[in-house]
């Protein structure tokens, strides 16, 4: 059970599933179970054809799950783009067009971190010489593309889907979009410092490849404080209340995982560990703010 939810990358499942729940009640107040599923389906996908197609890099980082990919690695690529297509075109029935539109722009951008598409204006990239490259082959694009998909499966999806009005103004939500792409992209670098050699010897340009690790965690602390930053700014500036502001816990508490840890004795187990610690965190929130506004305590403060 282990090796399938790591080759499933059920971690990065969860939180992004988890994520949709969440800012689906703050922006239009509903929570959108099915909602989260497909977000999950469709992170799930991505990160078993990425994991079918990059069986060496997770063999040199050691990476949970590798060999039993590798032995299928064909099966799951075209069983992911068969589900993939499908799922794509039902939701042209089933959702709203523009939501369907959406996910074919997540998943035209997650192709790209498993296959080489991606021009490079002339710059040899890849490894067969053509000028096209992976996403994760690109400096900053690997963290940043990945972070902006995130914003689209966690807010763009609930913004897009069929249910009552927005109850947060587009202000607001810009705060929120700003916070998450930026500490969202404090859990990949923190993945790099883990993959270090591996990406190293493969020729993945992370930051803790280019800069080293120290300079990498550093990355990792900027990536947590100015997202707090944010928050509060927001706050001061009436944009946001409280109950948004509450966020910053998680911030909060990467900053104080990485100052016990060390960015050099950063390992797989606390990745996974802290993924799954932030969908709980969800979670809890989730829960403690509902009760919160069903007591009748107040909540736009």
């Amino acid at each position: 059970m282990n090796e399938v939810l790591s080759a499933l990358r059920f971690h990065i499942v969860a939180i992004a599933a988890c994520a949709t729940l969440v800012f689906g009640v703050l922006i239009r107040d509903t929570t959108y179970v099915g909602l989260a599923f497909v977000c999950g389906l469709d992170w799930c996908l991505v990160n078993l054809l990425n994991r079918a197609t990059d069986v060496e890099e997770d063999r040199l980082n050691g990476i949970t799950a590798t060999e039993l990919v590798a032995r299928n690695a064909t099966f799951v690529v075209r069983a992911c783009l068969g589900v993939l297509v499908g799922s794509l075109v039902v939701g042209f029935f089933v959702t709203t067009w523009q939501l369907a539109l959406v996910r074919v722009l997540f998943h035209a951008l997650g192709l790209g971190y498993s296959f080489r598409y991606v021009p490079t204006f002339g710059k040899k990239r890849s490894p067969d010489g053509r000028p096209f490259a992976r996403f994760k082959d690109l400096y900053a694009a690997k963290n940043g593309v990945s972070a902006f998909m995130f914003v689209l499966s966690v807010f763009v999806y609930p913004c897009l889907a069929e249910g009552p009005p927005r109850v947060m103004s587009l202000t607001s939500i810009g705060f929120l979009v700003a916070f998450f792409f930026l500490f969202e992209q404090s859990f990949e670098v923190l993945y790099d410092l883990r993959d270090i050699e591996g990406d190293g010897k493969v020729g993945v340009p992370t930051y803790p490849v280019v800069h080293g690790v120290a300079v990498g965690g550093r990355i990792v602390v900027g990536l947590c404080v100015v997202p707090i930053v944010i928050l509060v700014v927001g706050k001061v500036a009436h944009a946001i209340t409280v109950r948004e502001l509450l966020m910053i816990a998680a911030p909060i508490g990467m900053l104080v995982f990485l100052r016990v840890r060390g960015p050099a004795k950063v390992t797989r187990a606390d990745c996974v560990g802290v993924t799954y610690a932030g969908a709980a965190l969800l979670v809890v929130y989730l829960v403690g703010t509902t009760l919160w506004a069903r007591a009748g305590l107040p909540t736009d403060f």
